[in-house]
């Protein structure tokens, strides 16, 4: 049978057409996982530190891996700011009207609203930021591609 009629081996075929999992790929498909399983940004920070400093990492992948830790770690901190700012509002609040006499002194409905839309629009707006810098990096790895700047708090 002549060689152009049959479909072409495994081995022969393109690699490049579509995504490749290049590991930088998988440390950013944990961080965007742990949104809804909670627990793997822990293993995909893990992870890259552990590849960040292996002999075999590429300069484009040490960009990701620097780039992806600082979204973990900032993104932490972002979230335990907003979550003791919301629990102490809220507890400040809770503590006032317990010590305040009657209804003269209740703070005003106002500060309730604020207080937990507020806290939920920031949480909301720092994980906009987390996806997009996970997403970022994960189309810059299928690429190998390096991040331009991967030090940067934005994008």
């Amino acid at each position: 049978m002549d060689d152009l009629t049959q479909p072409p081996s495994r081995a022969s075929r393109p690699t490049d057409n579509g995504v490749t999992m290049q590991r930088p790929f998988l440390v950013a498909l944990l961080y965007l996982l742990s949104i809804v399983i909670g627990f793997t940004s822990i293993i995909g920070v893990i992870l890259a530190y552990i590849w960040r400093s292996d002999a075999s990492t590429q300069e484009w992948e040490k960009t990701h891996y620097t780039y992806l830790i600082r979204t973990f770690w900032v993104s932490f901190a972002i979230g335990i700011t907003l979550m003791l700012l919301w629990f102490g509002t809220i507890f400040g609040m809770i503590a006032r009207v317990e010590h305040t006499p009657a209804v003269a002194h209740q703070p005003p409905p106002a500060m309730f609203f604020v207080a937990i839309f507020g806290a939920v629009g920031a949480f909301l707006l720092s994980m906009v930021w987390f996806c997009i810098r996970s997403i970022l990096s994960m189309v810059k790895a299928s690429n190998r591609e390096p991040m331009p700047r991967p030090g940067t708090w934005l994008f």
